[in-house]
Order: structure tokens, then C-alpha cells, then sequence
């Protein structure tokens, strides 16, 4: 059973462990998560002045959205004050900045249904995080940048939290993965043939779905094992949110984490993640029980 939590004043330590239960936490009307926003709004709208963001798919063919997005996402994800925002949502929302590693903040663009939907823009099919490489500690923050729907955003399949379900992630080597991201370009259009790890049989068209719509100002925290989904874009408006993880470091040390009971693939993103204190990487003493044996290739990308 999954429930969920709007506006809770449960702390942390509770939070977390209801997340790792399988519960999903929404909170509106967050000051720094609107300030967030805002920020992010202003450089979007910067990128394709004098044109509506919301609308720019009308007027930008996919492949030039792949190229103004490759130049962007990346600025954006490395910009000073982006990480800085991730730290002052997680303090206002009662996580320790010295207890809590975070990995660099993302931007997701879902275009309208024909637009660009692989490669830099990729629509994510129903998947866990851990199917990944994500830590099984893993706690996903979303938050929209501009109003979001319930036919753009993201659904979850509860019935299958902590439940396995045939998939595909063996074939997944998160080292092996960190290498296609230098080549983004080549797999935004019709070639992406990266491996996306996915249930084997699908779902069927009756699974019971959870759908939430935060609002701007809004974030929503859940665990990176949910079974989750991109939605395809029914609306005529290009939605853009913002979404980052964090995992704790006693969490990771004494193994308090989601149930992970159906992830096969090779390596792990915790490298990635870094205090937000100081910056501070885990050492290879917290990485190694969660890596894998002799795994070959980029332990952590580095963007160039």
C-alpha cells in the first residue's frame, strides 16, 4: 500500500523512513522551491527569447531542440547557484546538509505528443531509479518549473513496490552508461539505442496507476525503487520540471534502505552523490557494498 503525505510535519528521520515504506510526500508552497523555479524560469525564458517556452515546439524543429537542449541542460545542471537551491530546499525542509549527499540537479523537458522525446529529451518508460544504478537509498525530489498537468507529468505503479517484476536490468552497467553521455547528440532522433532498463512484459493496460500534480512552489519526494513512468505529453504545452536526488549518509552506512528486490544491473551512482556541506564525495568503504565485483568502465562522468 502506498500512501500519501501533503504538507506533513513528520521530521526527517520519519520522512525517510516512510519513503523506503513505499510512501510518497508532497509539499506545496515551499519559498525555496518557488525560488527554485523562478531561477530556472528566467534562464529557459533567456534561451528562447523572444518565444514562449511553453509553446517553442511549435516553432523549433526536434533536432533543433536537441541543439539548444545539449548546450543548456548541461549549463544549467553546473551552475553554481542550481546546487545551491537544492541545498536550501533540503534545509527548509528539515534535512541536515551535513548528513545528506545530493547528485546535480537535472532538467526534464516533455514535449507535446510528435515532438522530440529520445536522447536529451529522452520519455522515460516504466522503470526504477535502481534499476539504474541509483543507490537503494535513494530519495527523488520533483518539481515543476511552469504548471503542470496530470496528462504531462509522471505515474507510479504502487502495486509493485518492495514486489518483484521481470525486467531487463541485467543488461544495464551504469560505468558503461556514463560513457554515452558525452555522446547525447548522437542518440537524440531516431538512433537512440542506449539500454533502458523496462519491465520485460510491459503492463497492463488496467494497472492501478497513481497520478500527482504539484503545484509551482510544489515538490514531491519519493523513493528512486518506485515503478514509475514518464506520462506522454497529451497537452499542447512543452512541461518542464527540475528533479534531484539525495540519500543520507548513516542510511547508506547501516543499510536502512528500499526494499531493491528485483535489481540485476552492474554498478552504482554513488559516486555521484556529494555532501552538501562541503562538497565531500562517499569513500570507497561506503560505495563498495553497493558496487559491483570487477565492473568495467567510468566510475563517474565527468563532463568536459
Amino acid at each position: 500500500m502506498v500512501n500519501v503525505h501533503v504538507d506533513p510535519v513528520f521530521d526527517d528521520e520519519e520522512r525517510r523512513h516512510r519513503i523506503f515504506s513505499g510512501d510518497v510526500i508532497v509539499y506545496t508552497g515551499v519559498p525555496a522551491v518557488a525560488d527554485f523555479a523562478n531561477f530556472t524560469r528566467s534562464l529557459i525564458s533567456e534561451l528562447f527569447a523572444p518565444e514562449d517556452p511553453v509553446t517553442i515546439h511549435r516553432s523549433r524543429t526536434p533536432r533543433q531542440l536537441a541543439d539548444d537542449l545539449i548546450e543548456f541542460k548541461p549549463r544549467f545542471i553546473h551552475h553554481p547557484e542550481s546546487i545551491a537551491h537544492v541545498r536550501r530546499i533540503t534545509t527548509a525542509l528539515g534535512a541536515d546538509p551535513g548528513s545528506i549527499h545530493a547528485d546535480v540537479p537535472k532538467l526534464r523537458t516533455a514535449f507535446p505528443d510528435g515532438g522530440l522525446n529520445t536522447g536529451i529529451a529522452y520519455a522515460f518508460q516504466a522503470h526504477r531509479d535502481t534499476w539504474y544504478g541509483a543507490p537503494p537509498q535513494q530519495i527523488n525530489w520533483w518539481m515543476p518549473v511552469w504548471p503542470a498537468a496530470a496528462e504531462n507529468v509522471m505515474e507510479f505503479y504502487p502495486r509493485w513496490f518492495g514486489t518483484a517484476i521481470e525486467n531487463n536490468s541485467s543488461d544495464y552497467n551504469y560505468y558503461v552508461a556514463n560513457t554515452w553521455r558525452s555522446r547525447i547528440k548522437d542518440f537524440s532522433g531516431a538512433s537512440d539505442v542506449r539500454v533502458h532498463p523496462a519491465p520485460v512484459h510491459g503492463l497492463p493496460a488496467d494497472e492501478p496507476r497513481l497520478c500527482l500534480v504539484p503545484p509551482v512552489g510544489g515538490i514531491m519526494l519519493f523513493s528512486g525503487d518506485q515503478l514509475h513512468a514518464s506520462i506522454p505529453n497529451r497537452t499542447p504545452a512543452t512541461r518542464y520540471s527540475i528533479d534531484f536526488r539525495t540519500v543520507n549518509v548513516t542510511d547508506v552506512r547501516e543499510g536502512r534502505a528500499a526494499p531493491r528486490a528485483d535489481v540485476e544491473c552492474v554498478g552504482t551512482a554513488l559516486r555521484d552523490f556529494r555532501r552538501l556541506s562541503d562538497g565531500a564525495e562517499f569513500s570507497e568503504d561506503d560505495v563498495a557494498p553497493y558496487d559491483t565485483a570487477g565492473a568495467q568502465g567510468v566510475k563517474v562522468f565527468t563532463p568536459s
